[in-house]
């Protein structure tokens, strides 16, 4: 039994000083050694970008705050090829909308923006609109579970930076032409798993994923203009098919029986 205990001991011990190691855990994220969960700051285009983003953007009267990666940061026009904008002028700048998505982020990228990057000091918004994990899935190919292991980091980290905030957490929208595109299943799979984060109190989570499909199961171009990225009339669709969710969040407090 002594030698048990004394086992026992060391591993709380080694726990312990990795723990002390940890530079994240001054912003309570718990030790990892899964890439997805560990803040990781960008050094290419995006460093300047993101502190012009902030210089734009971040204002402390933002209601509404869309997170995000490239299909975030196209609701605006800023790299030529989005088609959001018209969309974005209707329904979101009358609201006072903040658009923080940069293109090609993934969690870990996010995890640093909200931790190191400040994005959401001085903030207070009702409600946060959270979509990402999918350049995880396609450029580093994370497995889904990494990939939730990552989103659900980021949704404790916004619980605690932002105690007021409902979070809207998006399902991925699905990706590339064919059904049988083994993409597909990773988004469904991913979505899954990061679905019971949805708990309706602080957390409510969404999947429109279906609005962009047609009934044999393809995507076209009119909806997501290359498979990936959302043309003009996907950003309808996409608008069009939150809002009353949207809305339920910032009058009713997600109290609304529309949920699934």
């Amino acid at each position: 039994m002594l030698r048990i205990a004394a086992i026992i001991l060391f591993a709380l011990l080694v726990a312990a000083a990795c723990a002390d190691d940890w530079p994240w855990g001054k912003y309570g994220l718990p030790p990892s050694d899964n890439p997805t969960c560990i803040p990781l700051k960008r050094t290419d285009w995006a460093e300047q970008y993101h502190v012009n983003m902030l210089a734009r953007e971040k204002k402390p009267d933002l209601q509404l705050v869309f997170l995000g990666d490239s299909i975030t940061m196209m609701w605006r026009s800023q790299s030529g090829y989005e088609g959001g904008t018209p969309v974005w002028e209707q329904y979101y700048a009358p609201r006072h909308a903040g658009n923080f998505g940069i293109s090609g982020d993934r969690t870990e990228h996010i995890l640093w923006r909200i931790t190191e990057g400040g994005d959401l000091d001085g903030l207070n918004p009702k409600v946060l609109v959270l979509l990402i994990g999918i350049n995880n899935l396609l450029q580093t190919q994370s497995k889904p579970a990494d990939v939730a292991a990552g989103i659900t980091t980021i949704v404790n980290y916004l619980k605690t930076k932002l105690p007021n905030t409902r979070i809207l957490l998006l399902g991925d929208f699905p990706c590339w032409e064919r059904p049988e595109h083994p993409h597909r299943q990773w988004v469904k799979d991913l979505n899954a798993l990061i679905k019971p984060l949805g708990d309706k109190q602080r957390v409510w989570f969404l999947d429109l994923g279906d609005k962009f499909v047609e009934p044999d199961g393809t995507i076209i171009k009119e909806k997501l203009r290359d498979g990936l990225h959302l043309s003009e009339k996907g950003y309808w669709i996409w608008a069009e098919a939150m809002e009353p969710y949207l809305v339920d969040l910032l009058e009713h407090e997600g109290k609304g029986e529309l949920w699934p």
